[in-house]
Parts: C-alpha cells; sequence; structure tokens
C-alpha cells in the first residue's frame, strides 16, 4: 500500500507539473504577477500560526514564486520555469509549527530581542530548506553568463541560490526591518550581497551532520550584522 500510495502521488506531482508548465508557456498572462516589484509582508510567522488558512499559504507562495521568477529574469534569464505547487508544499510543510517555533505574538510578549530574532531565523532558515528540498525551479536558462548580480551559483544550483535570497530578506525584514532598502528589487539585490559574502559559510552549514541547525545559526549571524 506505502508503494501504491507513492506511485499515485508521483503522477499526481506529475499532472500538476505539467499543467504549471502548460500555463506558463501557453498562457502567460496568468502568471504575470512577476513583473512589478514584490513586498514581502511576514506570512511565514501566520502561517505557522493559522495551520488551516490554506488560502494565505497560497498567498505566500504566490509572493515567492513571482519574486524568484523576477529575480532570475533579472539577472538575465531568457526563460524560467517554476513550480509553484512545490513552493506550496515547503509552506504547507511548516503549518502548524508553533509546538516547535512559538508564534510571532507569544515570541514578542515572552522573548528577549535575541529570542524573538532566533525563532524568526530558525523558521526562515527551515523555510528555505524546505524550498530547496523540493527543488521548485526547473530550469533557468541563459544565453550569456550572468553578470555580477547574478554568480555562478545562480546558473548552478538556482533552487538554493534563489531561496537563499528570499528567506534572509523575509526574515531580515522581520527582526531587522530599519537596515534594509525600501524598494523590493533594491532588497533582493542587497541580499545577493549578503549571501555572496557567506558563501563558504552557507555552503558548510547546508553540507553539515545538522543543517536545520547550522542554516539557523548563519540565518542569527547575518541578520546581526545588519
Amino acid at each position: 500500500m506505502p508503494q501504491f500510495l507513492g506511485s499515485v502521488g508521483h503522477i499526481a506531482d506529475t499532472l500538476l507539473e505539467t499543467a504549471e508548465t502548460y500555463a506558463g508557456h501557453a498562457i502567460p498572462p496568468l502568471q504575470d504577477h512577476w513583473k512589478a516589484p514584490v513586498s514581502f509582508d511576514g506570512g511565514l510567522e501566520r502561517v505557522i500560526r493559522e495551520s488551516a488558512d490554506t488560502k494565505l499559504i497560497r498567498h505566500c507562495s504566490a509572493l515567492y514564486y513571482a519574486a524568484a521568477k523576477r529575480f532570475i529574469l533579472h539577472a538575465g534569464a531568457t526563460d524560467v520555469l517554476i513550480f509553484e505547487h512545490r513552493i506550496n508544499d515547503a509552506f504547507s510543510s511548516l503549518r502548524g509549527a508553533g509546538n516547535v517555533l512559538k508564534s510571532i505574538s507569544e515570541i514578542q510578549i515572552e522573548a528577549s530581542p535575541d529570542e524573538f530574532s532566533d525563532d524568526i531565523c530558525r523558521a526562515y532558515s527551515r523555510l528555505t530548506l524546505s524550498l530547496i528540498d523540493r527543488h521548485p525551479i526547473r530550469s533557468a536558462r541563459f544565453d550569456e553568463l550572468p553578470d555580477v548580480v547574478a554568480p555562478w551559483w545562480l546558473v548552478s544550483e538556482p533552487n538554493v541560490y534563489v531561496f537563499l535570497l528570499l528567506g534572509i530578506t523575509g526574515c531580515a525584514r522581520i527582526v531587522q526591518p530599519a537596515a534594509l532598502p525600501s524598494d523590493p528589487d533594491a532588497l533582493l539585490r542587497f541580499a545577493a550581497d549578503l549571501v555572496g559574502a557567506s558563501e563558504s559559510r552557507i555552503r558548510a552549514a547546508l553540507r553539515s551532520k545538522s543543517p536545520d541547525d547550522a542554516m539557523q545559526r548563519e540565518f542569527s549571524r547575518i541578520v546581526s550584522y545588519l
């Protein structure tokens, strides 16, 4: 029975990806929301707290999809294919995680600033790892090598690079909002600088025996310098 259920899940995943591929290429207006700057609204804390709100999860997934696509295309890609349902699955994996991660309202009341920062960093680092594991970015085609804004890491490992940017951006927007650019595109470029300066440490964290803990520490270290 588990093998049968796994086969059914694989078929469903394939059907969703076929539909998203068709929508992206045959009906472009359906996915044009990436063309405007994408602002994050701190939805992850609400996902953790309000685990039954599937509409909120779809909203957060759409924001991540749009931000990822916009960044990759602005970096010089001629085409990109991202499966939004995989982003949705990553957000869904954190639903009801309040037993591990305090809700933001509880943190603000009970915790010190350092504890607040650590819990937010833990939430966003876990989301980032979940996104990386699911590989929502199916392909990103560059006809020419990208410029300095998009290092080789983006070409070779787009899921790792892009979702690190989005995770650090979302985390910093809550922990250190005053230290960040207000323009959404400038904010992602700023995050790219942070990731670039910490690339060796981040790669070591991803390879560690406990990537959850290592990435949480790395997120905390990065936002503490802002």
